[in-house]
């Protein structure tokens, strides 16, 4: 069965696979043409003089708007806070004696399940003894569309 921290990570390596195909770079508008386009360049990219790498046209300005604001650098950016979320939450199971993560006692009688830095009751309804904390169930919730994603994981 796949846990939800395994399938988030594989959530975010699409995203990434999907923004790096698009370059990774930053987007910008081109408020005369309605173009939005890469910058800089890609430098792999041969263009003859004059060309730009245009990436979408919208009519709108808020099309655009919201166009070049959600642009592939932006992704990468958020795939990265998002993996420093995660390492920073890990899994400990329900235990009656006290784990040890980093040098600190989590886990045992008085707490029956936590994050390493986050130390709020967990959910413990998971399979196998293991919960996960809100922080990983909200960073999981944007993915509920897509397959896999299971109900039990929403916050």
């Amino acid at each position: 069965m796949v846990d939800l921290v395994e399938w988030l990570r594989a959530q975010l390596d699409e995203d990434e696979r999907i923004a790096r195909a698009a370059g990774g770079a930053s987007w910008e508008e081109l408020p005369v043409s309605g173009w939005v386009h890469t910058t800089p360049l890609p430098a792999s990219e041969w263009q003859p003089p004059g060309y730009d790498h245009h990436v979408a046209s919208a009519p709108l300005v808020e099309d655009r708007a919201h166009i070049v604001t959600h642009d592939p650098a932006r992704v990468l950016r958020e795939i990265d806070a998002k993996r420093q979320l995660l390492n920073d939450h890990p899994i400990v199971p329900r235990t009656i004696e006290p784990t040890v993560i980093n040098g600190e006692e989590i886990g045992g009688p008085h707490f029956p399940f936590g994050c390493q830095n986050c130390h709020a009751v967990h959910d413990t309804s998971e399979v196998y003894g293991f919960g996960y904390c809100f922080t990983v169930k909200v960073l999981a919730l944007p993915y509920a569309d897509r397959p896999g994603y299971r109900e039990e994981w929403r916050p």
